[in-house]
Parts: C-alpha cells; sequence; structure tokens
C-alpha cells in the first residue's frame, strides 16, 4: 500500500487551531486501591550507542524500549483523556567487555524486574525480551519536571 503522506506539506502548511498540553495522569491510580495501573506490554525495540563522557567514554550502551499500554478507567474522561495511554519505559541493560548480556549476579535488574513481573524469571526455561510483548503487568508512575511541567515516568513495574 503506498502512502500519500508528505511531510513537506507541513512546511508550508497553515493552522489555525492551537496545541494544548493534556493533563498529567496522575501518580495515584484513584480507581485502584494500590494506586497503580493495568499495563499491556506492546511490541519491544531497542536503542543503542557509544557512551560519551563519564569513565566509561567509549563503551556501548543498549537500552530496551518497552511500550506500556496503560488502562486508565473511569478518571480518564475527567481529565479529558482516552481510556488508555501509552508510556514507554526504557530500561538499561549491562553488556560484558565482549558486548554479550552480562547475566553475572546483580546485573540487568531492569531485565530481572519485567521477567519477574510476567512469570518469565524461573530457572532452566528460556526468556527472550519479545516474549514479553502482549503481557499484562503493573505499573506505579511518578511525574518528573522536564520543562517546567510535570511528565509521566515508570517507578516500579509489578506483577499484575
Amino acid at each position: 500500500m503506498t502512502s500519500v503522506f508528505d511531510p513537506n506539506i507541513f512546511l508550508d502548511a497553515q493552522q489555525s487551531e492551537t496545541n494544548e498540553r493534556r493533563p498529567p495522569i496522575p501518580v495515584h491510580n484513584p480507581d485502584d486501591a494500590s494506586g497503580t495501573y493495568v499495563a499491556v506490554i506492546g511490541e519491544i525495540s531497542t536503542a543503542s550507542g557509544i557512551i560519551g563522557k563519564g569513565e566509561r567514554t567509549g563503551q556501548p550502551w543498549i537500552q530496551m524500549v518497552v511500550p506500556l499500554r496503560l488502562q486508565l478507567g473511569p478518571q480518564a474522561q475527567a481529565l479529558g483523556l482516552s481510556a488508555e495511554f501509552t508510556i514507554t519505559d526504557r530500561p538499561m541493560l549491562d553488556v560484558t567487555p565482549q558486548g554479550g548480556l552480562d547475566n553475572s549476579k546483580g546485573k540487568n535488574n531492569g531485565q530481572r524486574i519485567y521477567r519477574e513481573a510476567t512469570g518469565l524469571n524461573k530457572p532452566g526455561e528460556v526468556f527472550a525480551w519479545r516474549m514479553l510483548s502482549g503481557k499484562t503487568v503493573r505499573v506505579k508512575l511518578t511525574h518528573e519536571m522536564y520543562n517546567g511541567s510535570p511528565v509521566e515516568k515508570v517507578q516500579a513495574i509489578l506483577p499484575s
């Protein structure tokens, strides 16, 4: 299927509508006793690069890009939001000097947290990050300030 989308059209496109900031999602889900949100894990991808400063300058970094489709529930409409909202978590991975995944004790806690929350951290069972897609977890949010406004950030991933 061919797309008719042409990004160059937007350079001269005139608009009269304003862009408005949506209200932040509450860090404590008022529709849940634990204050967490149910989320479905989307299709996971990666981001990588080379560390540019500090004691590890020149070493590679890799992070998993994990979309979490939060189920906001009834309170979402009161805020003018849809019932679902996607937030992205980006856990970093520890790698060995050879570029492999460091599976030594205490390393890759972000991976361990997702595996434990989804029941995929069992001895002897195979694991791949793509196995997480479609799994359900609970998400605890926090707010961080960015350009003077609060933005949502994943604080914790918990079993559903």
